[in-house]
């Protein structure tokens, strides 16, 4: 980090192209997934059950997924922000987060078709929890190198409620194969753990201030 800010301003990498590359690869991940849902030609002029359940089913997970990513690109925005400059560490930890973006559509498509599966729901909840996974690697390294302590702060808040959903992730991977309806709810819950409110002013002060005591000699 220090041999970067030792490079005349021309040279250091700044973080608008890891920004631009991100949003392009969420926004075609989002475009992706919609165009996989496909309006049975029957539901026109007849009354096709059968197709309407489809259809329905894979309009959730295009609904449930878009949540998701959103939730994703959203962490995403603000954790960048906290990066003061965008090192080769920063960089390759970004692509391994847009590789795991980019497979939800994949897992997206197979659960949507196959919504009883376990191999379908369960691989949709392995991709989801290595996007997590991935988030956090890129989020710890952001927390090492930001001399913000703020933001530090933040990051090792948002650290707990994501070692849990990921905890749950993993879980819902083998109950798929025992109670589906059990991996389903899972799938449904954990995306609200991050509407939640992350971090209030004066949790913030505390937790600088606690930082601050332990960083004293």
């Amino acid at each position: 980090m220090k041999d970067v800010m030792r490079l005349p301003p021309e040279l250091q990498p700044t973080n608008r192209r890891v920004e631009a590359f991100s949003d392009a690869v969420f926004a075609i991940a989002v475009t992706i997934m919609v165009l996989e849902i496909r309006v049975p030609d029957t539901l026109a002029f007849a009354s096709d059950m059968a197709a309407l359940e489809d259809f329905a089913t894979l309009l959730a997970i295009y609904v449930l997924s878009f949540v998701v990513v959103g939730i994703l690109w959203a962490n995403h925005h603000y954790l960048v922000f906290t990066l003061p400059t965008s090192d080769r560490a920063t960089i390759w930890l970004n692509n391994h987060v847009l590789f795991w973006v980019t497979m939800v559509p994949v897992v997206a498509r197979f659960f949507g078709q196959h919504p009883t599966s376990p191999r379908a729901t369960a691989a949709y909840a392995y991709v989801i929890m290595m996007c997590t996974f991935a988030l956090t690697l890129l989020r710890r390294h952001a927390a090492r190198v930001t001399e913000n302590e703020v933001h530090r702060a933040l990051h090792h808040r948002v650290f707990r409620r994501a070692w849990v959903a990921m905890a749950l992730y993993a879980a819902a991977i083998p109950i798929a194969f025992m109670n589906i309806r059990i991996s389903w709810a899972l799938l449904l819950i954990l995306p609200a753990l991050f509407f939640l409110p992350v971090i209030r002013l004066q949790a913030a002060k505390d937790e600088v201030h606690r930082a601050m005591e332990h960083s004293r000699p």
